[in-house]
């Protein structure tokens, strides 16, 4: 049996979508094997003496083994397993016995702060939900940020020598504030927690220490905490492959893309790595899932370092822990010299709430690039964050105009009847590029025939027809090109947005996951709109089938290779390719029309 290349190239294209099906499919991350370092318990001491010859004992607050450090010069903390874990794992945050402070902004959000001095233990999102409510479901589970063993905004003094005393804790109006002084009495150390009135979700953390002796001291190893969060915050809700799931993030000086740190890149990384990116001077850092992350810079101060790693998940009933389950994050304070009885204070800035596009942006300090907006092939430039930041300001905007039930679909719709409008003008002259293309088909394959024997002259001879009828080689494909950057953008914007995070549309209960049918078997689930696209696309391409033959089989596989590669994709932007080839399909019947009287102008008989 003969196979002509279009055949192999067929069977290679199903081949190619499979294996991108697996890739993009919703499934759950199954974290590989721990390696034998990682199975291994860090045994601490319970008693660390330092270089002055007075014993320490550990503080409960503190995560990390205390070592006093009085030198003139200190250097600076090195990753070890005793400080920050085996490679690629965190060590956790015990639970405290305190009392939890809160800081409330009613209707928003609700932030835990434990009174032993262990930072934001989680932070309550009033207006955001695990899963989608159901009818009748009258009390939501809201979405959680945090959790106790990895905390957000609190101190870590192990790795700067040091162990305090128990908190005074004082809860003021929408503050809380921590004092404590350190074992050996040579530092009183405050901080202040306190909600930030101006902007949503965003907190304002203090940190003054002291120094109480009568001579100076150097003081460095502090690390802050920057919370642990998993792919996805929904326990039902299992991140595909394919999609933007979150990761550990920081803008290195100098550099004009933040770094991104998924779980494979974290699991790779060695100590030498992580021990270089703890001398690494870092404007900002972040942990973030899917759609929610925590978030913490300080305006004109640079961080010394930052630690990424993973920590395990947090167990749940009935479900065992994965080992390497969440992201997790620390910043590395500068190192300071107190002059006696001096005083060092900071005051940083963080964010603890939803990934929305236009609330990160104007944070100001580029934190906004961790959602990728601007991704486009494997380059990131400007132009595309500005394209994907007004189409999905469109959408919003559109969806505002239509009931809550059907907003974000809707406006997905009349986003693209507009882009469909907007490039009506080339799309017009392709086609009409197009059909001059085929009435030339005879003629060119009488060429083809007559100067088979020699291809240069062919090409000229072809050269000439083309330009004799005023054909280009090209228009059919210059708007397709153009519309390029308009998909990616489209696609970074359905991708990301959490506004279309449970935005129903039909029988599509949430927009940005696949429109799996409630009644689909598990093994093969029913998706119409991926089924809709494709069945779309074949259409069009039937309404304007191509003169040459291998061309026609190559398109008709073109749609269920198009199938499959969408089948995992968000149902939004299955949506848009769904209500694209409709339009164009309603474009060709107008077209049609119009041209009714010319099939093939400018066509020299």
């Amino acid at each position: 049996m003969k196979y002509d290349k279009v055949t192999f190239l067929g069977v290679a294209g199903c081949v190619l979508a499979f294996i991108l099906l697996m890739y993009f499919a919703p499934r759950p991350q199954v974290p590989p094997p721990a390696s034998a370092s990682e199975q291994q318990t860090t045994v601490l001491p319970d008693r660390v003496t330092p270089s002055d010859g007075n014993a320490v004992v550990p503080s409960e607050g503190s995560a990390n083994a205390p070592a006093v450090t009085t030198a003139p010069e200190t250097p600076a903390p090195v990753v070890t397993s005793s400080v920050i874990g085996a490679p690629g794992t965190a060590r956790l945050w015990p639970e405290s016995d305190g009392l939890p402070l809160s800081l409330s902004r009613p209707g928003e959000s609700m932030a835990s702060i434990d009174s032993m001095g262990s930072g934001m233990t989680r932070v309550v999102l009033e207006q955001y939900f695990q899963d989608k409510p159901q009818r009748g479901d009258t009390t939501p589970a809201p979405v959680i940020l945090g959790n106790h063993d990895a905390p957000f905004l609190a101190l870590d003094v192990g790795g700067a020598g040091l162990a305090f005393n128990g908190a005074q804790a004082e809860n003021g109006d929408g503050s809380v504030q921590l004092s404590r002084t350190s074992l050996d009495g040579r530092f009183a150390l405050t901080e202040t927690w306190a909600v930030d009135p101006d902007n949503s979700y965003q907190y304002r953390y203090t940190l003054r220490v002291r120094n109480l002796t009568d001579s100076a001291l150097v003081l460095d190893g502090l690390m802050l905490e920057g919370g642990a969060l998993p792919p996805s915050v929904s326990p039902n809700r299992k991140a595909g492959r394919g999609e933007s799931s979150g990761g550990a993030s920081a803008s290195v000086q100098g550099e004009k893309h933040a770094r991104i740190y998924n779980m494979r890149d974290l699991l790779k990384m060695s100590v030498a790595e992580r021990q270089q990116l703890l001398q690494t001077p870092v404007n900002w850092g972040a942990v973030h899932s899917k759609y929610f992350l925590f978030h913490i810079w300080q305006s004109g101060g640079l961080f010394a370092g930052v630690d990424v790693a993973t920590a395990p998940s947090v167990p749940r009933e009935g479900v065992a822990p994965e080992q390497h389950g969440r992201y997790r994050l620390r910043l590395r304070l500068p190192a300071v010299e107190l002059a006696a009885a001096g005083e060092q204070e900071w005051a940083l800035n963080a964010y603890a709430g939803p990934k929305n596009f236009e609330r990160l942006h104007a944070l100001g300090n580029g934190v906004e690039a961790i959602m990728e907006m601007d991704r486009f092939f494997f380059f990131r430039p400007d132009w595309m964050g500005f394209l994907s930041r007004m189409l999905l300001k469109g959408m919003v905007w559109i969806s505002g105009l239509f009931p809550p039930s059907i907003g974000y679909g809707m406006g997905i719709i009349c986003l693209t009847l507009l882009v469909k409008l907007l490039f009506w003008p080339l799309t017009h002259k392709s086609t009409v590029s197009m059909r001059k293309m085929q009435a030339l088909q005879p003629q060119l394959k009488e060429l083809r025939e007559k100067y088979k024997d020699d291809p240069q002259k062919m090409y000229r001879k072809q050269q000439d027809l083309f330009k004799e009828n005023k054909v280009s080689q090209l228009g059919g494909c210059l708007p397709m090109l153009l519309q390029i950057p308009v998909f990616f953008a489209l696609f970074n914007t359905f991708r990301n947005a959490v506004e279309l995070r449970h935005a129903g549309f039909l029988w599509a209960a949430d927009l940005s996951l696949p429109d799996t049918l409630a009644f689909s078997p598990e093994f093969l689930p029913i998706r119409p709109l991926a089924l809709l696209m494709g069945a779309t696309m074949y259409w069009q391409q039937k309404m304007t089938p191509s003169a040459d033959p291998d061309q026609a089989k190559m398109m008709s596989m073109m749609s269920l290779f198009f199938i499959v590669l969408f089948y995992g994709m968000p149902s939004a932007l299955t949506l848009y390719m769904t209500v694209n080839y409709l339009l164009s399909i309603a474009q060709t019947v107008v077209i049609r029309k119009m041209d009714k009287s010319n099939p093939a102008p400018g066509v020299a008989q």
